[in-house]
């Protein structure tokens, strides 16, 4: 409720705008929307070149992010934040109080809109399911390396679904939808595929009424802790210490050598094919409490 406005961009399209004159035009056109914004404040916790040429285009009075940012970021701002907080939540906290914000552990929490609450409640009603009857898995991630194999995933979704209703979330992306179709096919009504059919509010609304959620290495995590609901995290190449699920939720981490590598490419993500499907399972019968699953 306190978010008054979002600026949405074309990260792949802007990406090529050193040769297409439309994703030129685009990235132009963005920089005058910043720049017209009059914004006070900018404070960057991305720490990528990207979202530092954002923060200085704003012109903001106030150009704030990590001093050790990533990638040279932190030559655009003009407030350089140190901190020797591990996990992003923490360091996050830590750069807006230094900046005389309040800022507390435990007020990470989000809203449940009305929208996003109707959405989920139609949702339940149409298959006559009540609170906490229903799970939630999200296998799509961005990196290559923290995708939990789409066979694993089938035998996780398939065991589950003949005990309790299964909804599959993932983005409008069409390799998120392509994955989510894969796990999905062939399970029947007992597995609904929303990838691609919800909006982010209405995603919110369905974990926070879900029994809990199953993930790899994404926001779900997070929302599912800002919502109150149980999490399974599958983790691989990226470190819990990090950017594991806070300040609740549970994970299932390869006990490898390379694990927590931040590798975006691999030759074999042993990390992620040695997560087993029974072992995700036993996590997922002691989450929501059911012996007979």
């Amino acid at each position: 409720p306190d978010l008054d406005k979002i600026v949405y961009f074309d990260r792949k399209k802007l990406g090529r705008c050193w040769w297409d004159p439309s994703a030129h035009a685009e990235l132009w056109a963005l920089r005058g929307m910043l720049r017209r914004g009059r914004y006070d404040w900018t404070i960057d916790l991305q720490g990528l070149v990207r979202s530092g040429i954002f923060s200085r285009w704003t012109r903001a009075d106030l150009r704030a992010g990590f001093a050790d940012a990533r990638e040279g970021a932190s030559w655009f701002y003009n407030h350089k934040i140190a901190t020797t907080a591990e996990h992003t939540v923490d360091r996050n906290i830590e750069l807006a109080r230094r900046l005389g914000v309040e800022a507390r552990e435990d007020d990470m929490t989000l809203t449940v809109s009305d929208f996003g609450r109707e959405f989920a409640d139609a949702f339940c009603n149409e298959r006559g399911l009540g609170g906490k009857d229903f799970i939630v898995c999200v296998p799509p991630t961005r990196w290559v390396t923290k995708q939990y194999p789409i066979r694993c995933w089938r035998r996780v979704v398939g065991e589950l679904s003949k005990e309790v209703p299964v909804a599959l979330l993932g983005s409008p992306a069409a390799d998120e939808r392509w994955t989510c179709r894969q796990v999905a096919e062939g399970f029947g009504p007992s597995v609904v595929n929303l990838a691609g059919r919800t909006t982010i509010p209405q995603m919110v609304a369905l974990i926070a009424r879900s029994a809990g959620v199953i993930c790899s290495d994404s926001a779900a995590k997070f929302i599912a802790s800002a919502v109150g609901a149980d999490s399974i995290t599958l983790i691989g190449p990226t470190r819990v210490e990090r950017t594991g699920p806070y300040p609740r939720g549970r994970t299932i981490v390869a006990d490898l050598p390379c694990r927590g590598c931040l590798k975006k490419r691999c030759r074999h993500i042993t990390c992620m094919e040695s997560i087993r499907p029974g072992l995700v399972l036993a996590a997922a019968r002691d989450m929501m409490g059911r012996g007979d699953l």
